[in-house]
């Protein structure tokens, strides 16, 4: 088949390199260079990145939708348009820019967590499966009918990065499994149950400071889904200190909220919650790079008493 494939976060990037060993693309699409960095430079996104390093056809339009784009798309006559975490909306035009129209994958078990941040959610939400599901784009978000589906169970010691890696993965070997079924039969899905639909919450910054008040495993689960970028931090002797890596554990808090628990020798240290200790392993300093919380806290040589906190309140402006 005649394959055009966009993309742009490293989620995509196991898919497109499954593809160059059977159907090489003839076209793949990825979104513009955008400032990146503490010098802000221009950088391609991994998926271009990884489309340029191979000598791939790489199209990185400012609006895909636009009637030029759309026009360049559909000259090349493809077969199926495939997308994952292309990070814009694919509209009508372009959808049916190809003979088969267009399908996504998506890191989730549709119809659960439509969105675009199905892999922090489920960490979020403390969930133990997740999946990758592959389904026929339409005009509705994530809604398109199924025409595959895969499990994947969470690991304890999963965060962001290690599970969305695996999902990438599942979802590059179910595309290549689905490709000579999409050939034979054409794009024929299954209707979403859309009954027992959820949505991932919007999230922004403030949801990335800890809030010692939480239960532990409240708080382990926001420290998993935002490891290690951009990382869930707190405020230590006024500088932001990123929680990496923690774990519950069973032990009842030893103090108020926020402050320190306990020094575990070799491993950690562990701060009081609302109803347990939670044990922290991984840590990045402001400024510095990730480290043992063993080796940080002889650096920082934590003393009994030591208080984490939140984000200091912001200045009443209207009263200054």
């Amino acid at each position: 088949m005649r394959l055009i494939f966009a993309g742009s976060s490293q989620f995509a990037v196991p898919a497109l390199r499954g593809l160059l060993e059977v159907s090489p693309p003839v076209l793949v699409l990825s979104r513009p260079e955008r400032p990146a960095g503490r010098n802000l430079k221009p950088r391609l996104c991994p998926l271009a990145e990884f489309a340029q390093s191979k000598g791939l056809p790489l199209f990185q339009p400012e609006d895909v939708n636009s009637p030029d784009s759309v026009r360049s798309i559909r000259s090349l006559e493809a077969d199926l348009l495939i997308t994952a975490s292309y990070g814009a909306l694919l509209r009508k035009p372009l959808r049916e820019s190809t003979r088969l129209g267009a399908i996504n994958l998506h890191p989730s078990l549709l119809p659960l967590h439509r969105g675009a941040t199905p892999v922090q959610s489920a960490l979020l939400n403390g969930d133990s499966l997740t999946g990758t599901t592959i389904f026929a784009l339409n005009s509705r978000l994530d809604a398109g009918p199924i025409l595959a589906q895969r499990e994947l169970p969470i690991l304890p010691e999963d965060d962001h990065a290690s599970l969305e890696g695996r999902l990438a993965e599942l979802s590059a070997r179910l595309l290549l499994d689905l490709l000579p079924v999409l050939e034979r039969d054409g794009v024929v899905g299954r209707e979403q149950d859309h009954s027992r639909a959820s949505y991932c919450a919007k999230l922004d910054k403030d949801d990335l400071v800890l809030d010692w008040n939480m239960e532990a495993n409240t708080l382990h689960n926001r420290i998993r889904a935002f490891s290690p970028l951009p990382g869930a931090y707190t405020l230590l002797r006024g500088e932001r200190l990123k929680i990496l890596a923690a774990r519950p554990l069973p032990e009842p808090p030893s103090g108020t909220p926020g402050s320190l628990g306990q020094v575990v020798k070799n491993t950690g240290f562990t701060v009081n919650c609302r109803d347990a200790q939670l044990l922290i392993l991984k840590v990045q300093p402001a400024g510095k790079r990730a480290m043992d919380a063993w080796a940080y806290q002889l650096g920082a040589r934590l003393k009994p008493g030591e208080r984490f906190a939140g984000e200091p309140p912001k200045p009443d402006l209207e009263n200054t």
